[in-house]
């Protein structure tokens, strides 16, 4: 059980290297499994020339005192198996190793087991003795005995056939396969123990190597993101005071040139250069890295006030600026700083690096080589715009949407001829959500196609219902088109499609885009413009006056009206150049046939004084706000309703 524990330690110890050991290994293996088996086979040999021998001698034993009996008794039946056994002890071809072949039978009856001595001595005598008789005096012979006890001498100083060469083999081989065993598993055990500790070097400097890989910037030898974002983790974890932390992101102005121009190399070396200047500008408590490409990371700890950030930056933007000597040329950089700072106790590194990111940009938008620290306030409506997105992504339109109408009223009439449909934010957060702020997001981070449809399509659902319940075929509804949507291909034959299917007219639909999307859209969505003026659709200019102040595109867009918005509305009756405005955009619309429609009437004297120039509509808190559905019936119930500010119908108010 040692020997099988000892075998078991040696080959499992290290399973692996024993598969990919070299052949010399493998040819101790093989000889020490030989000598394992040699020396069981040996003792096995050993163990049964003993017990072959030790049978005989029992079996010669039991013959010679059965002879003994038979001589004492005088019966006939007795005397013949005495001359039976006479016979057999007597025959040395019955009991002969060389005669085996001869007597096959004979000699395995004389060796089977277990030894039936009388079964045997029958079946011996009738092989060996068929027609043979003997006279009784001959069998009573006392020399039988006597031949008996010789045989029984010459098993008791006879030794087992090979038993010397046996036990001198076990002698040698089994002692032999011990020592060969102990040897190989200090051989082996060394080399292994040297290897393993090699093995483990190698992996060690590996690891080490790895770790400055996943942590560190190989060019500039200092942090990366991953470990500036392990610095921040590690620092949240082990502060809990009254300070603060400051994230920078430091970009170098038009450091592309320098490799255009000198080469990689000496982009190499500026960075290097850059990144000496930076580390000795800051305290052991801070942390430096670098982003990717010209852009480093710069973490200020424990900041008595935000301000602090201002003053290392400015610090670090002179030093950046001190020329940088490149073999026979001399460089000079700016850098352009985004700031983002947090309180130790709320420290979110993913938005930290957000807000830093925002403030680089809004930078780089204000000046090259400036410094853009983001104030509470900003980030706080950073947080918000997030917010918004989240939900936007999270929800369908219909759960974080609603519709509102505004009446567009005939000034010289007061007759109510459509509705302006606008969008309304009605989840629970966040709170007071208005269109301009709703749609440049939806633009840049929503599915602005996927909500312009569904307010298309829910509005004209609304109109449908409206022109079966009132029956007022003249009625317009008025429905917002974005810039994204002005990108889709297709977006005249969807408009088309529902308004075919809710078997509506075109000329009931309005489609209203701001002056600074048909401008920037122009020639992509002449097109579709133009097919849909060719359905029958009416189009419509918004907050006309506000964008570029070219006339170009009425003459390209197939307009049929324009809205002037109200910024230059509010004020136009005390402002001689909103009132010059006003009424060149009101004649400029006259002369090319467009309708006009003036936005943010608040008082009578607006209205008065718009009659008076000639514009045709209006809209605003003068003759209603925005209604929902429901409100906005109590406009339309007399059928063809009139909308003044002394209504007294509440929801008009």
């Amino acid at each position: 059980m040692r020997l099988l524990s000892f075998l078991k330690q040696l080959l499992v110890k290290q399973p692996g290297r024993f598969r990919e050991s070299s052949f010399g290994h493998r040819f101790m293996m093989v000889l020490l499994f030989l000598l394992l088996v040699a020396s069981t086979a040996v003792l096995r040999l050993l163990w049964h020339g003993e017990k072959v021998h030790s049978d005989r001698l029992s079996n010669a034993y039991q013959q010679y005192h059965t002879a003994q009996m038979l001589l004492e008794s005088g019966s006939q039946q007795d005397a013949a198996a005495l001359w039976k056994l006479h016979w057999t002890a007597t025959q040395q071809r019955f009991a002969d190793y060389s005669n085996k072949d001869n007597w096959p039978r004979l000699f395995m009856l004389y060796h089977e087991r277990p030894y039936r001595l009388n079964e045997r001595i029958e079946e011996i005598g009738g092989r060996a003795n068929d027609g043979i008789s003997s006279p009784r005096e001959q069998l009573l012979n006392p020399t039988l005995v006597s031949g008996l006890q010789a045989v029984l001498h010459e098993l008791q100083t006879k030794p087992p056939t090979d038993s010397f060469v046996i036990k001198l083999a076990a002698l040698f081989i089994f002692p032999a396969f011990c020592l060969w065993a102990l040897l190989y598993h200090w051989l082996v055990h060394r080399r292994l123990v040297s290897e393993s500790n090699h093995v483990a070097g190698e992996l060690q400097r590996k690891y080490n190597q790895l770790d400055t890989l996943t942590y560190n910037d190989p060019l500039t030898e200092t942090s990366n993101r991953k470990a500036i974002t392990q610095f921040l983790s590690h620092y949240q974890t082990g502060n809990n005071g009254d300070a603060f932390v400051a994230l920078a992101i430091l970009d170098l102005d038009y450091f592309q040139q320098i490799n255009d121009v000198f080469g990689y190399f000496a982009g190499d070396a500026v960075l290097r250069e850059i990144a000496e200047r930076i580390g000795d500008e800051l305290r052991d408590e801070d942390q430096l890295g670098r982003l990717d490409a010209d852009r480093y990371a710069i973490v200020l700890c424990d900041l008595t006030s935000p301000k602090n950030a201002e003053e290392v930056i400015d610090r670090i933007q002179r030093v950046v600026a001190d020329p940088i000597h490149f073999q026979k040329n001399t460089l000079n950089l700016t850098c352009t700083v985004g700031v983002a700072v947090q309180h130790v106790n709320a420290i979110d590194i993913a938005d930290l690096f957000k807000l830093s990111d925002q403030a680089l940009f809004r930078a780089k938008q204000h000046r090259r080589g400036s410094v853009f620290l983001l104030s509470d306030q900003q980030q706080e409506a950073l947080s918000r715009q997030r917010q918004i997105i989240n939900t936007l992504k999270n929800n369908p339109p219909e759960e974080i949407f609603d519709l509102v109408f505004q009446p567009i009223v005939d000034i010289n009439t007061r007759l109510i001829t459509g509705c302006e449909c606008l969008l309304r934010w009605t989840a629970d957060k966040p709170e007071h959500l208005g269109a301009s702020e709703l749609v440049p997001i939806l633009e840049m981070f929503g599915d602005i196609n996927e909500v312009g449809l569904w307010v298309l399509r829910k509005s004209l659902q609304q109109l449908r219902t409206w022109q079966d319940r009132y029956h007022i075929q003249d009625f317009v509804m008025s429905v917002n088109i974005s810039a994204r949507q002005m990108e889709t291909e297709d977006l005249a034959a969807q408009i088309a499609a529902i308004t075919q299917e809710l078997e509506l007219q075109p000329h009931n639909i309005a489609l209203e885009l701001t002056e600074t999307v048909a401008m920037k859209h122009l020639e992509a969505g002449r097109h579709q413009l133009a097919q849909l003026r060719n359905h029958g659709f009416n189009i419509s200019l918004d907050d006309f006056g506000t964008g570029y102040s070219s006339l170009q595109y009425l003459k390209n867009i197939p307009a049929s009206s324009v809205k002037i918005d109200q910024s230059f509305v509010k004020e136009f009756l005390n402002d001689d150049r909103d009132m010059a405005i006003v009424k060149g955009a009101i004649d400029i619309a006259w002369a090319i046939g467009l309708v006009v429609i003036a936005e943010g009437i608040a008082t009578e004297e607006q209205v008065a004084c718009l009659q008076q120039l000639g514009c045709h509509k209006g809209q605003g808190f003068i003759f209603s706000k925005p209604l929902s559905a429901a409100e906005f019936e109590y406009q339309l119930a007399p059928r063809v309703a009139t909308v003044n500010h002394n209504s007294n119908n509440p929801s008009a108010a």
